[in-house]
């Protein structure tokens, strides 16, 4: 059965070259469902040591909009920075037009990738595996770290645009990014730029929120933003699927295109 993912970290459609935060598309339109396919990471950013930045499990909740303003997907992620245990939630919708919850694990390292379905009250109903070769591993690791998320907004090609401060009273610095999409990527006839705004936590190194418009004919026109919300959790249960019924795959769907016992 296919398996189409909603998932905002996995459908953005344009790319700033400076910021290299998102994957780009020729039609420059975000789509609400995107068929499961992994997609490489677009930077390596410098790992903080673990002893420096561990203060727990770090949890990010993402929620995308679309450009009239509705709700496209809301994401979750979990890393471990310490033993590198990974977990991404996101909504599945079936070939039958079913929607539920479904996980996403990177475990032992980065060498076992576990897909658990979910009902729609979120309890875990079955889950399959596989073992991953290393660049199998690389191509699928798309989750962003704390440090990966705060390098990304510290890399030249961001303009500072000042700071303000939030009603509960934290301060925020607004950044903003532009570049042309590459030419490969450009629309037959049109040179189009593509522009990032950002507001950032300033403690924290991290984003709030992120708009992107797309440039045309000296014309901005929104494609999407993001808000974000990032924090330090405890509980190691989220990485726990002992006790969900598995079966063990040679390959997977969100892999290799196919599932294969």
């Amino acid at each position: 059965m296919k398996k189409i993912l909603i998932a905002s970290t996995i459908m953005a459609s344009l790319a700033v070259t400076a910021t290299g935060a998102f994957a780009a598309s020729a039609d420059l339109t975000m789509h609400a469902v995107t068929e499961a396919q992994p997609v490489k990471k677009a930077i390596t950013a410098p790992r903080l040591a673990a002893a420096q930045t561990h203060q727990g499990i770090e949890y990010t909740k993402e929620i995308s909009y679309l450009d009239n303003g509705s709700v496209n997907a809301v994401v979750e992620t979990w890393i471990d920075p310490l033993t590198q245990d990974k977990r991404i939630d996101m909504m599945a919708k079936e070939d039958d037009g079913t929607i539920h919850p479904v996980s996403h694990y990177l475990q032992e390292k980065g060498t076992k990738w576990v897909e658990v379905s979910r009902d729609k009250s979120g309890k875990a109903v079955s889950g399959k595996f596989v073992k991953l070769t290393t660049e199998e591993a690389l191509s699928v690791d798309t989750w962003k770290s704390f440090a990966e998320r705060q390098a990304e907004f510290a890399r030249a090609g961001w303009k500072n645009e000042g700071v303000t401060t939030a009603k509960d009273g934290t301060k925020l610095v607004k950044l903003s990014g532009k570049d042309m999409l590459e030419d490969d990527r450009q629309p037959e006839g049109s040179k189009v730029v593509v522009h990032e705004y950002a507001t950032l936590d300033t403690d924290l190194g991290l984003p709030v929120k992120l708009e992107t418009y797309a440039e045309f004919n000296g014309k901005q026109e929104k494609q999407y933003s993001v808000t974000y919300e990032h924090k330090y959790v405890n509980d190691k249960d989220v990485f726990n699927t002992s006790g969900i019924p598995m079966k063990a795959y040679t390959q997977l769907q969100w892999i290799h295109g196919v599932d294969k016992q």
